[in-house]
C-alpha cells in the first residue's frame, strides 16, 4: 500500500511539474521565434528547433504540427527533399487546421517539386487553391498564389507568372510584408525571364531595399542576386561577379544549398569570361561534385560546359568532348524533365475540368430531383377528385403537345447538325450564312469565310484507327466552338473539313483569329486519345468583294487559300490574293 502511494505521489509530481513548465515556457512564442530566426540566423534556428523537440512530449498537436513543418524549412534550405516530405507527412498527422494547414501543403508543393514528383506537387496545388477560395483573409490567399509563382517559374511559364505575381502584389497592398516580399522578388524574376532587363534591375533594388528595413534577409539576398542575375544576362560578367560574391558570402549563413550551387556555377561561367580559368576550375568542380539528382542538373550542366570550353583552350580537346557530351546528356535531361512537368499539368488540370463537369452535372440533376418531387407534392395537394382528373387532362393533352413539339424540334436539328461533332452541316451552315450575308451586304459590312482542313487526317485514321480519328474532330470542333463568337456559323463541310462563316468580320480579323485557331490545335495533347501524335491545320481566308452576290465566290476564294496554304507546307494560313488566280 505504501509502495503505490510512492509510485502516485512521484506520477502527480511529474505532472504538476510537466505543467508547470508548459505555464512557465510559452511555446506558441518559442515557435514564432524559430520562423523568425529561420529567416535571419539558419544555426540559431537549428538550435532552437533541437531544443524544442526535447520538450516534445509537453506539446499540443497544433504545436506538434508546426514543429515539423519548422523542421521541413531546415531540410529545404538543406536540399533534402526527402526529410523534409517525410517532416511535412509527420505535421499532417496531427490533424492540423486553417492557415497551418494550408501553409504544410505549400511546403509539401516545394518538396514534390525538388524529387521531381511533378503530378504529386500540382495536384497538391489544385487542392489547396480550391481550399482557400473558402478563406477570408487575405494574407492566406496571398501565400497561396506566392506558391503557385513557384510552380509557375518551374514550368517557365513566365507571362503567367508575371499575372500571378501582379495579382499578389494588388491583394496584399503592403499589408503582411513577408508576403510583399515574395511576391515582390517573384515580380522581379518574372520580369528577368521575359527579357525586360532594366525593368527587373530596378524592380530587384526596390525588393532588396524593402525587405532589409523589414528584416527578411533571405529574400534580401534572393534580391541581390537577383541583380546579378541581370548583369550575367546582358553579358556584364565583371559587374556580376560583385553581387555574386555577396551573396554567396551571406547564402552561407543560411546553409541554402541549392542557391549556393547555383551561385557557384555562374561564377564558373563568369571567371572564364574574366579569364581566370583556375577560378573557374575551381567553382565548376564544386558543382560536379554534387550528387546527380534533379535539381543539381541545371547547374552541373552549366559547369560542364565550362569545363569543355576551359579544356578547349588549353588544347585538351578529347577532355573537352568528354566534358560536352555530359553537357548535352544533362541538356537532354533537362528538357525531358520539362515536358515531364508539363504533362504532370496538364493531366491535373485536364482531371480538375473533369470535376467540375461531374459536379455541375449533379448538381443539375439534385436540381431536376427536387423540381420534380416538388411537383409532385403540389399534385398530390388537390383535394378534388374532378379537378384532378381535370388538370390531369389538360397537362396530358399539354405534354402532348409539347412532346410533339420537342420532338419536331429535336428532327429539325438533328436535320441541321452534324451527328458527330454536333456543329452545323454544311446545307444547314451555308443557309444560314447566305442570310446573313444578304443582311451584311444591305448594311455595306464586311463578311469573311475561313476554309480549315485537317492536316494528314487520313494518316491518322489508317494508323490509329477511326475511333481516334472521330476523337480528333470531337476535340478540334469543342476547341474552336469555345473562341467562337455568338454570331459565328462553324460548319462541318465533309470530312475532315470544316467552314467558319463571319458577318461583320473583315479579313485581317478573320485571319487573326485563324492564326489562333492554328496555334490551339496544334497544342492538342493527343495522349488522352491513347496514342501520341500530332493534330495541325491549314486554313484558307477570303473576304467579300464588291461585285459579290452569294456566298459562292468567298467560298470558292477561300479554297484556293487553303489549296495554297497546303501548297507552302501545311499548318499555316493563307488568304486568298489575286496572285493565286
Amino acid at each position: 500500500m505504501f509502495l503505490k502511494l510512492c509510485y502516485l505521489f512521484v506520477i502527480t509530481t511529474l505532472f504538476l511539474s510537466r505543467a508547470v513548465i508548459a505555464d512557465i515556457i510559452d511555446y506558441d512564442k518559442e515557435l514564432d521565434a524559430i520562423e523568425k530566426y529561420l529567416q535571419v540566423d539558419f544555426s540559431h534556428a537549428v538550435e532552437k528547433i533541437n531544443t524544442a523537440f526535447l520538450s516534445e512530449s509537453l506539446l499540443t498537436p497544433q504545436q506538434h504540427s508546426r514543429l515539423y513543418g519548422l523542421l521541413s524549412t531546415k531540410y529545404i534550405y538543406l536540399g533534402d527533399f526527402v526529410e523534409a516530405d517525410k517532416s511535412l507527412d509527420k505535421a499532417l498527422s496531427f490533424n492540423p487546421v486553417g492557415e497551418q494547414l494550408t501553409n504544410i501543403y505549400l511546403f509539401k508543393i516545394t518538396a514534390n517539386i525538388g524529387l521531381g514528383n511533378y503530378q504529386e506537387a500540382f495536384s497538391l496545388l489544385e487542392e489547396n487553391l480550391s481550399r482557400i477560395d473558402n478563406y477570408q483573409d487575405q494574407s492566406i490567399r496571398v501565400k497561396s498564389y506566392n506558391r503557385l509563382l513557384n510552380v509557375y517559374l518551374e514550368l517557365e511559364s513566365y507571362e503567367e507568372m508575371l499575372r500571378i505575381a501582379q495579382l499578389a502584389l494588388s491583394l496584399n497592398q503592403g499589408a503582411d510584408p513577408r508576403n510583399q516580399c515574395f511576391s515582390m522578388l517573384y515580380h522581379s524574376v518574372a520580369h528577368l525571364k521575359l527579357t525586360h532587363f532594366d525593368q527587373a534591375d530596378t524592380l530587384f533594388k526596390d525588393t532588396q531595399l524593402y525587405c532589409k528595413d523589414h528584416d527578411f534577409p533571405l529574400i534580401e539576398i534572393m534580391s541581390i542576386k537577383g541583380q546579378g542575375n541581370v548583369l550575367f544576362d546582358k553579358g556584364k560578367y565583371a559587374d556580376a561577379e560583385h553581387f555574386y560574391l555577396v551573396a554567396l558570402e551571406r547564402y552561407q549563413k543560411f546553409k541554402f544549398e541549392v542557391e549556393i550551387n547555383e551561385i557557384h556555377s555562374y561564377l564558373s561561367v563568369i571567371y572564364f569570361h574574366l579569364d581566370d580559368f583556375q577560378q573557374a576550375e575551381m567553382f565548376a568542380q564544386l558543382v560536379n561534385a554534387l550528387p546527380n539528382k534533379p535539381s543539381n542538373m541545371q547547374v552541373k550542366k552549366r559547369v560542364n560546359e565550362v569545363l569543355s570550353l576551359i579544356a578547349g583552350k588549353r588544347g585538351q580537346f578529347d577532355k573537352a568532348y568528354q566534358f560536352q557530351v555530359v553537357a548535352s546528356a544533362l541538356g537532354k535531361q533537362l528538357l525531358d524533365e520539362q515536358k515531364v512537368k508539363e504533362n504532370a499539368y496538364q493531366m491535373v488540370r485536364f482531371d480538375s475540368v473533369e470535376k467540375t463537369r461531374e459536379n455541375t452535372n449533379l448538381i443539375q440533376d439534385h436540381e431536376l430531383l427536387m423540381k420534380q418531387k416538388d411537383l409532385f407534392m403540389k399534385e398530390k395537394s388537390s383535394s378534388v377528385m374532378f379537378s384532378t382528373l381535370l388538370v390531369g387532362l389538360s397537362v396530358g393533352l399539354l405534354l402532348l403537345l409539347i412532346a410533339a413539339w420537342l420532338q419536331r424540334n429535336q428532327f429539325m436539328k438533328q436535320a441541321q447538325r452534324d451527328g458527330l461533332t454536333g456543329i452545323f452541316n454544311r446545307r444547314a451552315g451555308q443557309e444560314i450564312a447566305e442570310n446573313e450575308f444578304i443582311q451584311t451586304q444591305t448594311l455595306d459590312e464586311p463578311f469573311s469565310v475561313l476554309l480549315l482542313d485537317l492536316d494528314f487526317f487520313k494518316h491518322i485514321n489508317d494508323q490509329y484507327g477511326h475511333a481516334t480519328g472521330d476523337w480528333v474532330l470531337k476535340n478540334v470542333t469543342n476547341i474552336i466552338n469555345d473562341m467562337l463568337k455568338s454570331t459565328d456559323i462553324f460548319t462541318r463541310m465533309g470530312g475532315e473539313e470544316f467552314a467558319i462563316f463571319m458577318p461583320k468580320q473583315t479579313e485581317h480579323f478573320a485571319a487573326e483569329f485563324a492564326e489562333h485557331i492554328c496555334h490551339a490545335i496544334a497544342n492538342i495533347n493527343t495522349r488522352f486519345s491513347g496514342h501520341d501524335f500530332t493534330v495541325t491545320v491549314s486554313i484558307g481566308v477570303s473576304s467579300v468583294h464588291k461585285e459579290d452576290l452569294s456566298l459562292d465566290p468567298l467560298i470558292h476564294r477561300a479554297d484556293m487559300a487553303l489549296y495554297h496554304a497546303k501548297a507552302i507546307g501545311r499548318n499555316c494560313v493563307a488568304c486568298y490574293t489575286d496572285e493565286l488566280q
